[in-house]
This record gives structure tokens, sequence and C-alpha cells, in this order.
């Protein structure tokens, strides 16, 4: 596989991968301690313990100045970066990159310690002071006006928390014996296993460190999904698993306790934190509303426009509140740094999907045929989100109201929805009630009429099925 392709691979796997009453408009808070959801019956908050520091931390530009607007509206580098190697010892790290502009000139790579170099990827560097992490800068030429930039954080020392209290039944772990698992629906897949100290980043960013980023990703999307979540009797509390045979990550939703399971590439070298929060999203959204949670019911060739749209929107949404907020959450600015990275490189192939989807003449799909090789549903789904997001950004008001709205909508679903969606047959009238289902969710969560919009789109919306959806939302 070339190099400009397998990071662009990297970042699309887990999309290719995966498979309450609200108030009417839910106000931006600062989600303090006192504040924080929990997930049934007797809530029992636990701070994580907080992480030594061993060296001073990079600085990165202020989080809570995080936006995605660059990459949704601007011209965005379409350059990618990762660590392909790293030796905590000798200081030798080797960084590979993908860059859909294919340049023709060498990357010039700022390797943060006063050394430059120009050099195509893979390329490496050996740091004679491996005490503290240095922030990366490659820029790509194109021509002698026209570059493109990304950054990457190469990490040397652990990060350094200041945790806040979490609510233990919503607490996401990495066990380190595999915890039995049972199954509400589907089979269990074999050959699951613990990740072992080795993985995180070669032992850089402790287990626990990794635990509490994702438990602060379960506290927001048990938020944004209203609290509105199918929970067993010790709330929701999720483990993250190895699959060795998986080249990238999938949901399993279904399960008690509620799990994700990973391939390798997860928690080696850079982190896949976008991952990690698109099948999260996965598993509360499918598990949503709880007296009739749409996993199982929505599950086959017909999924994707809802369960693949809402894992990016929450992922994408995860990422915002968490930077945004990085400081009240205690986050160090080089964790706060892998986040932003993983998100912005999540972004962009968002935002190519629904350039394609323009590109490819506005093809509306909600139906994957089982009998052709492409997911003819992918420009489809990725268009909404890169919608719900790119108005998100421009209304300024954040994610977290809009998508508990939009959640608002989704979580009316019922036996007459359930039938008409029409999970396991396709139809016209099928393709577009499933339009119109989402259509109304966006326009709900931004209380504007988004019909022609995506009439323009070429989505089959349906009027009196939209007027239905949204007085079902608004009653």
């Amino acid at each position: 596989m070339d190099r400009i392709h397998r990071g662009i691979m990297l970042l699309g796997l887990s999309l290719a991968l995966a498979s309450c009453a609200a108030a009417e408009s839910a106000p931006d808070v600062s989600l303090p301690a006192a504040e924080m959801p929990t997930a049934g019956a007797n809530p029992k908050p636990s701070a994580t313990a907080a992480f030594s520091p061993t060296a001073t931390q990079t600085p990165t530009p202020e989080p809570t100045q995080f936006s995605f607007q660059e990459q949704l509206t601007g011209h965005p580098s379409q350059l990618s970066l990762w660590i392909e190697e790293l030796d905590p010892h000798s200081g030798k790290v080797v960084v590979n990159g993908a860059d859909m502009n294919s340049p023709t000139a060498p990357f010039t790579v700022d390797w943060g310690d006063g050394e430059t170099a120009d050099a195509w990827f893979p390329c490496q560097h050996t740091y004679a002071d491996t005490g503290k992490n240095y922030l990366v800068a490659v820029t790509a030429h194109y021509s002698q006006t026209d570059t493109g930039a990304a950054e990457l954080l190469v990490r040397f020392a652990p990060p350094v928390i200041e945790p806040i209290p979490l609510p233990e039944n919503l607490r996401v772990t990495i066990p380190v014996q595999k915890p039995k698992l049972t199954s509400r629906l589907y089979a269990v897949p074999g050959g699951l296993t613990t990740f072992t100290d080795e993985f995180f980043a070669g032992g850089l960013t402790p287990r626990e460190a990794v635990e509490y980023v994702l438990s602060l990703a379960a506290y927001l999307q048990y938020d944004f999904a209203n609290e509105n979540v199918y929970t067993g009797e010790d709330g929701f509390p999720q483990v993250l698993l190895m699959d060795p045979s998986a080249q990238g990550m999938y949901s399993l939703w279904f399960t008690d306790p509620v799990s994700l399971a990973s391939g390798e590439y997860g928690l080696s070298g850079t982190l896949q934190y976008s991952s990690f929060f698109h099948e999260m999203g996965h598993n509360f959204t499918l598990n949503s509303p709880a007296a009739y949670y749409t996993g199982g019911k929505i599950d086959g060739n017909a999924n994707a426009i809802y369960s693949e749209t809402l894992a990016n929107i929450f992922a994408h949404a995860t990422a915002y509140e968490l930077l945004r907020k990085a400081g009240e959450f205690g986050l160090d600015d080089g964790l706060a740094a892998e986040i932003r990275q993983s998100a912005l490189s999540s972004m962009a192939v968002t935002r190519s999907g629904y350039e394609d989807y323009l590109a490819a003449g506005k093809s509306f799909h909600s139906w994957n045929d089982p009998a052709t090789a492409d997911d003819e549903t992918f420009g489809t789904f990725m268009t909404i989100a890169y919608k719900f997001c790119e108005r998100a950004e421009a209304d300024g008001s954040g994610y977290r109201e809009p998508v508990k709205r939009m959640m608002v909508l989704l979580q009316k679903f019922n036996p007459d929805w359930h039938a008409r969606y029409s999970a396991g047959a396709n139809s016209p009238a099928a393709e577009a009630f499933r339009a119109t289902w989402m259509v109304a969710a966006l326009s709900y969560a931004f209380s504007a009429d988004l019909r022609d919009e995506f009439r323009a789109l070429q989505f089959p919306i349906d009027d009196a099925a939209f007027e239905e959806l949204l007085n079902a939302a608004s009653g």
C-alpha cells in the first residue's frame, strides 16, 4: 500500500467497520462535578488518580479556542501525520503521513527541538533530551505559494492530569483481565482479549490516563443522549477490549457490560481518540431511547443513515466539548494536542466524504446494496454529519445543545416509525422516511426548516412526514 493512501485508510476504518424527555432548549453549562449525569440508580462518583508530571509539557494553541471551522468551510490541509515508531530510551522517532494533494516536493519537518529537515515519509529523527515532549510541525509544498501544514505531538513524558470526579457507573475501563461478556442480541465475537501495558503509546500514556479521557467522553455522550439510554443494574459502564484480528474498531453495544473492540493500532503509536469517540457514539445511540432502543431495529443494510451519522456527530461533538473545556476537565496541553490532532483528521475525512457526494452527482442512498462492492450510503451519511457540524459552527453556540435537541426528536422512535424505517427491505417510501427522519432531526436541532437545503442535495423529503415528526418532538 502506498504512503499516500495508508493514512486515509486508517482514518476511515472506524467508519467502515462500525456496524427521556429533555428541555426544549438545553442551556450551556460548564459541567461541574455536582451536575454530572449518572447512569441508573446509586451513582458512585470517584476521581481517577492524578498522574505525576515528569517533564514540562509542550504548549499548544489554547484549547478554549478550538473550532472545526477551517476544516469545514476553509481550505484545510490534506496532510495527516502519525507516529510509526518511537523509542523512549534512544529518542528515535519515525513519523509517517499521508497527503491527499500528493505534493511533488519533499516535506519540511520542524522537529520542535530546533532541528529541521526536508524529507519524504516515513522520516526519522533522534531527540537528545527525552525528558520532555515535542510538537512536530510538517509543511507540504504544492507550489511556490501553496502549502499545507499539520502538527503531531511526540510524547516522551506522560500526561499531567488533574482529574475531576466522574460517576463510577459511567466509567470506561481497559481491563487487565478479560471480563465475562453476555449478550442481549448477537453473538459475542470470539478471540477478544485485553491490551497489555506494552500498548498505550509504548507505555508513555498510562492506561489510567486513556481510561480517564474515555470516561470523560462517556460522561459527555450520556448527556448528549439526554440520559435516555438503556442501562443495566450497574448503569452504563463500558470496557475496551482488543480484537487482534481487527484492522479497525467496532461497537459491541449489545453486550453487558457494553463494550468497544479495537485492533492493536488503536492504542499503538498515535492513539486513535476520535475513533474511540465514534464507536462509543454507537454504544449510546443504539441503546437509545431506553424504552425502545434503535439497536437491533434499524440494523442491516439501512442502518448507516442513522447509526453512522450519529456516531460521526457524537465523535466530533465530544472532541469539541473536551477541547473547549480541557482546563476544566484537567487535561494538560499535550493530551489536548493529541485529541485535537485526531479530531481534525477525522473532520477532514467527513468533509472529503461530503465533497465526494457532491462530485458524484448528489446520489442519495440509505440502502447499502449487498450485491455491490462499495457502500452506496457512505456519501449520504457523511453529508448529514457534515451539514450538522457546519451549522453548529456557523451558529456559534457549540455542539451540546443542538445534539441534545436532535436526540429529542430521534428518541421519539416507536413501533410505527420502526415499521416505516423498514430496515429489512428497501422501497421509495422507506428511503423517503429515512431521509425525512434525519432531516427533521437536524431541523429540530437548529430550530430551522432545512428541507430546501437537503432537497438541493437530492434527499427525498416527505412533507407530511416531516410535519408529523416535528410535531412529535414538540409535543
